[in-house]
């Protein structure tokens, strides 16, 4: 019997993570780097989870983008929007479980607020492109000209999907998972991914290590294969 390898004619340079990376079919996503999930004075640490972990990350995120930028690959940010008039059945009731549970009734990330903003890490101004969600996949967000996520990749020729940012076991489990669903190759940074609870980071890095969804691989490859452009006049 043959192998699928031999079935589908199967090209392992094909599916290389050199192939995988090339910048001209890449795009970097940062999800909801906000105050609210990582700043000192943000909604999270307000109520009584450990922010540390989240703002570790931000060295290894900022080396990333920077990488990106060199190497002509897409960044694009989602910006996690807390707003009542989109909460709808299931979504709403969570929501009113969550912040019953936090004791003070408010929202994270509303609109406009302190908490809303970007976390030390920012969108470089006509470069990069922000998408505002609503809901935790970043595959549900649009971005100021009404383009989903899924639009502007197909826009930029995007094949594989490179995903840090927080939380770990929400919005980011959930874009990774459906970009997966919608074939997207995807690539998680090992040191660039943040959660408030340390067994619910290990547990999806134990999953994801497992290749069901994507490569985890560490920074230093990604920068390997995202070599720095050097302008003709250099």
């Amino acid at each position: 019997m043959d192998t699928m390898r031999e079935t589908l004619q199967f090209n392992p340079e094909q599916y290389s993570l050199k192939e995988i990376l090339k910048p001209e079919h890449s795009a970097l996503l940062v999800v909801d780097m906000q105050n609210d999930f990582c700043d000192p004075k943000g909604k999270f640490a307000k109520w009584g989870r450990d922010v540390s972990q989240m703002q570790s990350i931000v060295p290894a995120v900022q080396e990333l983008i920077d990488t990106a930028h060199n190497a002509h690959v897409p960044v694009i940010f989602t910006q996690g929007s807390e707003d009542v008039r989109f909460r709808k059945g299931p979504d709403l009731r969570r929501a009113v479980k969550w912040e019953e549970k936090d004791g003070d009734g408010s929202v994270d990330s509303e609109r406009g607020t302190f908490g809303w903003e970007f976390y030390k890490v920012e969108p470089e101004e006509g470069k990069d492109i922000v998408i505002e969600k609503h809901k935790w996949s970043a595959f549900d967000g649009k971005d100021k000209k009404g383009r989903t996520l899924n639009q502007i990749l197909e826009e930029h020729g995007v094949r594989s999907l490179v995903i840090t940012g927080v939380v770990a076991e929400t919005c980011v489990e959930t874009t990774v998972r459906d970009a997966y669903g919608k074939d997207y190759f995807v690539v998680i940074p090992r040191n660039s991914i943040g959660s408030n609870d340390p067994e619910q980071l290990k547990a999806r890095m134990k999953y994801w290590e497992k290749g069901f969804v994507g490569d985890v691989v560490d920074e230093e490859e990604i920068k390997q294969y995202w070599p720095q452009k050097v302008l003709a006049s250099e």
